[in-house]
Order: structure tokens, then sequence, then C-alpha cells
């Protein structure tokens, strides 16, 4: 499924869509807390994110809403994701499984640029937490900019060899 997923990715920022050219091709189920098999858990108060969202379609003379993937992804200051479903238990259960977090800092927007034959593939600054040995707390690591089209692939597939060297740099 994540190969799935790569390839949507990538079929998505390729083809410079438009806000109205949408597919019906989604990079994740948007009603389960990650993809199926994702590096990192993104639930569905990321679709909006993610740029999956429900669109009026007409199928067989008939109007209905269907879930629709686009490519303005969109992660914002504050969004903070996890590698495990498990970051949503009680705080002190969670931190037990919890190995990796990404805080966003500051994003701008990836889609395509004012001239459709562009894309701009935005940015998005984020800080890397891990646990302390105690798991105790996650304490901030680093903090790494990549494009949101980037940071994408990152929650799916998982980090680039240099983002996969800091965060195993912390790893106790």
């Amino acid at each position: 499924m994540i190969q799935q997923a790569i390839t949507i990715l990538d079929d998505l920022i390729r083809e410079k869509r438009s806000r109205e050219n949408r597919t019906e091709s989604l990079l994740k189920d948007p009603s389960t807390r990650s993809g199926d098999g994702w590096y990192m858990c993104v639930p569905p108060c990321f679709n909006e994110a993610l740029d999956i969202r429900r669109t009026e379609r007409v199928k067989n003379g008939k109007k209905r809403l269907v879930w629709t993937q686009g490519s303005w992804f969109s992660f914002k200051r504050g969004d903070t994701v996890y590698d495990t479903a498990d970051a949503y238990k009680v705080w002190s259960e969670a931190l037990k499984s919890i190995n990796l977090c990404v805080q966003i800092k500051s994003g701008y927007n990836a889609g395509p640029s004012e001239r459709a034959s562009e894309r701009f593939s935005g940015s998005v600054t984020f800080s890397i937490l891990t646990p302390d040995k105690a798991r105790s707390k996650l304490v901030e690591r680093t903090e790494h900019t990549m494009s949101q089209d980037d940071f994408v692939r990152f929650l799916i597939a998982g980090p680039c060899e240099e983002l996969q060297s800091k965060i195993s740099s912390f790893e106790e």
C-alpha cells in the first residue's frame, strides 16, 4: 500500500492539477487513523492538509459526494504527527509507544503555481521530537525544512537518508 500511495503522490505532483481537477485515487483512506502501512500515523483530522475532501460528482445522472484527492498540501504551524496511533491514548501510556513526533513550526502551501505548467512545492519547517530515556516526555532534538511534497512523502515512506541519519543519532 505504501508503493500505491507513493505512485499517487508522484502523479499528483507531476500532473500540475488545478483545484477543480481532482482524482478519486486517494493517498489514504480518509476515515482511518493512518495510511495503510504509512511511516507516520496521520489521522483524519489531517485530510484537509493532505487535500483529501468530499467533492460532488455526477454518476449515472445522480449527484453524490465522493472522496477526492488534490495536490494542494497545507500542513501548518502547530500540526503534530506521531509515528503511532497509540499517541492518542492517555499521555503516560502513549509515551511508552511513541518513538518519533514531528511538530510543524511553519508551512507554505503546495500546489500548482499561477502558470499551470509549473508547481509550487511549498515548504514546511518542523521539529523532530523523541522520548527522553525515562519516556516521561518528548524532547525536541532538531529542526528540519523540506517541501510540502517531500513532507507528504516522508509521512508515507519515512525519512530520506539525510533526515534518517539525524533521527538515528537521537536513538538511545
